[in-house]
């Protein structure tokens, strides 16, 4: 081992005195207490300061350590001379060691090949080799895309988290749950020493067998270990905020639904809540409160364009048979990351070609793509594409002719709109439209992902429509991947977040629908069949007295925040359960405290309607967590409810589901007329999401 000098660490560490230990005052020592009294809080961060590296934050992963152990290969037997580099910390999230490199290569492949962002590499050759960014510059100034791939794949500890804490090293305790963030619905597992997280990894799940995840949960989750979590019931008086009893803050609820009428209450449920919390909710709302202005601010105002393409999403895993891959108004890379690690990763393999279309001006996406396609409006660019399909003669008429009854009248309304101008407002030439719409009719296996945060529910529609005239719906390796902003966006559709709708996207106005609820529900009043579909309107007009929002901050998220803001102070009575205090919990005249997922488990149904359960892993700081919050809030209101875990709550919704008729979504052709790209609300209405995407513009 090399001699450690105190010259060597001048230039990177600054010279700090010890904190002096404070002491009981001798003439106070006639007593057995303790004589030194331990140090402040501000001393001991100071104090904490002082140690320059704790050592190796990979010592109980290291695979290194673990095979030189297993093998028997000590260090004085292969001593010899070696290099000598210092510890990059440039890179926010990356801290690049050289010293602890072994030249495996799996970072720069895995960087090269699954990332596709080329940003680590070999700098010179022999013994003189070591791993670094482009041209030996500095991460920040490469394409890196701040995954954190690099740092799971790492072998050793040449590569690791950049923390703002000493990592250790500890050996951990770590738990399993799904990310909280995107939609794509990955494992990870939490690692933690005594319940101080800190790191995220990814597990082998359903969707990501082989590990991966992106940079949300890997880097995303230093609100796990934030002092200021909201752990009881506020009750605004005058400008304050005063904590008061569950049981007080049930009755206050309990007293304000009693004295409106029942359309004049509104209640909103986020899509990063679990399906158990989303199905309590909206039967809180219809069975409790006994109105169906149940709804989300997440798709508020969007249409529900959406809604039809969830039905015949193509597999992650039948990427690797597409013939071509088209990705329409997705940062995947930014967005939804393990899923653009799939397409990219297939890309690399399987030599696929990658159609960028993007509005961007300089997407993130372009140097990945073999072609880029850049557009002025999504919605125009599609539209055009069918018109040429239909005008050239080029539709699938015998798949038509199977799925689709309605073409003749699509075909009809198409061909009357203006191609010039669809062209013209798409911002691309006739021949680009032109060769898109026939190089995606030709191939046999095209698969064409686009992101519901950057498209319209109109342009999803149109993207459908296209699939269907084409023939691609529905066959393997063939049609569209729709991803979803949140976790649990989709539940929002199946557990019934919706006026129309309740769980299993079944009618509420339809009487069957109704008397299967009052059965399972075991009510004895009618359910209402009135919805209001403009929830928008309702606030806007000052019609809701009683606002309760669960898991959204439509004040911090919101596009037009005054709007949003002046639009819920209209509201006489305002109830949110958030983690934090939000900019829209600051409004709110109760707080109610919520639950981390894996503080209550449930389950998360993805993108791709694939149902993921987690199990519940922590009691967490809440006396009563969010579904005891919601079952006694039923019990309060009349609807006797006696779920001892959310299993039970998913077992009544599948019992409803079981009696209900199937919900089949036809191939049908949907013409629009105009575009809806209005989007109320940034970072999935999340104030979670808000609060990374925030700290990483800061960083």
């Amino acid at each position: 081992f090399q001699e450690q000098k105190p010259e060597d660490y001048r230039d990177f560490f600054r010279a700090q005195s010890r904190e002096e230990m404070p002491v009981m005052d001798p003439e106070a020592r006639k007593n057995f207490k303790e004589v030194e009294l331990g140090y402040s809080e501000q001393q001991a961060k100071k104090e904490t300061q002082r140690c320059l590296e704790c050592g190796c934050s990979a010592l109980y992963t290291c695979d290194l350590k673990k095979y030189a152990t297993q093998y028997r290969a000590e260090q004085k037997r292969f001593e010899g001379d070696y290099q000598k580099f210092q510890v990059d910390f440039s890179h926010p999230h990356v801290e690049i060691d050289n010293n602890k490199c072994i030249l495996c290569g799996r970072c720069v492949r895995i960087c090269k090949e699954v990332v596709g962002a080329h940003a680590l590499g070999y700098v010179n050759r022999g013994f003189e080799t070591y791993v670094a960014p482009s041209l030996g510059g500095k991460l920040t100034d490469t394409q890196c895309e701040s995954c954190g791939m690099c740092i799971s794949t790492c072998p050793t500890g040449a590569l690791s988290e950049n923390v703002p804490f000493k990592p250790g090293p500890l050996e951990l305790d770590s738990f399993e749950s799904i990310c909280n963030y995107c939609s794509i619905g990955c494992e990870v597992n939490y690692h933690h020493k005594a319940g101080f997280v800190t790191k995220v990894t990814g597990g082998n799940g359903i969707i990501n067998k082989e590990g991966n995840i992106c940079k949300f949960p890997r880097f995303g989750y230093n609100y796990l270990n934030r002092k200021d979590r909201i752990t009881q019931p506020l009750l605004r008086k005058k400008n304050t905020f005063k904590p008061v009893s569950f049981d007080e803050a049930y009755s206050i609820i309990q007293e304000r639904v009693k004295t409106t009428k029942p359309d004049e209450n509104a209640l909103y449920a986020g899509a990063r809540l679990t399906n158990e919390e989303i199905y309590l909710i909206q039967k809180l709302a219809r069975a409790g409160v006994k109105t169906n202005n149940i709804s989300s601010f997440h798709y508020m105002e969007r249409g529900d364009g959406y809604w039809n393409n969830y039905a015949e999403n193509v597999p992650f895993q039948q990427l690797s048979k597409a013939s071509k891959i088209y990705l329409l108004g997705s940062e995947i890379n930014e967005e939804n990351g393990v899923a653009g690690f799939y397409i990219y990763n297939n890309k690399h393999k399987h030599n696929i070609p990658l159609t960028l279309i993007t509005s961007e001006a300089r997407s993130s996406m372009s140097h990945k793509a073999d072609e880029e396609i850049k557009v002025k409006s999504y919605y125009h660019f599609v539209k055009a594409a069918i018109y040429h399909i239909l005008s050239a003669g080029l539709e699938n008429a015998v798949y038509l002719d199977a799925h689709c009854p309605d073409y003749e009248s699509f075909k009809q309304k198409s061909l009357a709109d203006d191609f010039e101008k669809l062209v013209k407002l798409s911002g691309c030439s006739q021949e680009t439209i032109r060769n898109f719409a026939e190089d995606f009719n030709k191939e046999g296996h095209a698969i064409l992902v686009y992101a519901e945060k950057n498209v319209s529910s109109a342009t999803s529609l149109q993207l459908r429509n296209l699939c269907l005239l084409t023939g691609k719906a529905g066959k393997t390796a063939s049609g569209l991947i729709s991803l979803k902003e949140k976790s649990n966006a989709q539940g929002l559709l199946d557990m019934g977040a919706v006026p129309s709708m309740t769980t299993g996207s079944q009618q509420i106005s339809h009487p069957h629908t109704q008397h299967t609820l009052k059965s399972a529900w075991h009510i004895e009043d009618d359910l209402s069949g009135h919805f209001e579909p403009d929830q928008l309107h309702l606030l806007k007009e000052g019609k809701i007295k009683n606002l309760f929002i669960f898991g959204e901050d439509p004040i911090g998220t919101a596009v037009d925040k005054q709007q949003v803001k002046e639009m819920v102070e209209k509201v006489d009575f305002k109830v949110v359960q958030e983690y934090f205090l939000s900019e829209t919990a600051m409004q709110a005249d109760l707080i109610l405290p919520a639950s981390l997922p894996f503080e209550i488990g449930g389950s998360f149904t993805n993108t791709q309607k694939i149902i993921q359960q987690f199990a519940k892993t922590h009691e967490g700081p809440v006396a009563q967590n969010s579904f005891e919050q919601l079952t006694a809030l039923l019990n309060k209101l009349g609807i006797v409810s006696k779920y001892e875990t959310p299993a039970d709550v998913m077992l009544e919704a599948a019992a409803i589901l079981h009696k209900v008729p199937s919900n089949h979504i036809p191939r049908k052709l949907i013409y629009t007329q105009k575009d809806n790209g209005i989007r109320l609300f940034d970072h999935g209405c999340d104030h979670l999401q808000k609060i990374y995407v925030d700290e990483n513009k800061q960083i």
